[in-house]
């Protein structure tokens, strides 16, 4: 659970009220978990970001130059086309929730030396 990472909690999470359950996870995972304090819709709107790409660098900017600024371990999302925003938006390359899961699950079955 080292290090620090960054989260981003997609629309539906917000719309859910369930931001807190990444909240909670993060703080599962890693050491220093951060949720950029202006993280809101990325602009991506399902698809509409294909055919409007300066809707997620007008939506993101201000989320993307937050994650820019963290060193983090790892940038993660629960959305794929949040995921391609966030990247595009930041230069850092978020990836799924999943493979944090994956990473610090196997942390942990790992045998000890």
């Amino acid at each position: 659970m080292a290090g620090k990472a960054v989260f981003h909690p997609v629309c539906s999470l917000h719309k859910m009220g369930t931001y807190k359950k990444l909240e909670q996870l993060g703080a599962m995972t890693v050491a220093e978990p951060v949720i950029p304090f202006s993280s809101g819709c990325c602009g991506m709107a399902g698809d509409r970001g294909f055919y409007y790409p300066g809707l997620t660098a007008a939506a993101g900017m201000a989320e993307g130059a937050e994650a820019a600024a963290v060193d983090g371990r790892g940038y993660y999302s629960t959305g794929k086309t949040c995921e391609m925003a966030l990247s595009a938006v930041s230069g850092k390359e978020y990836r799924s929730i999943l493979y944090l899961l994956d990473e610090v699950s196997s942390d942990q079955t790992r045998p000890r030396r």
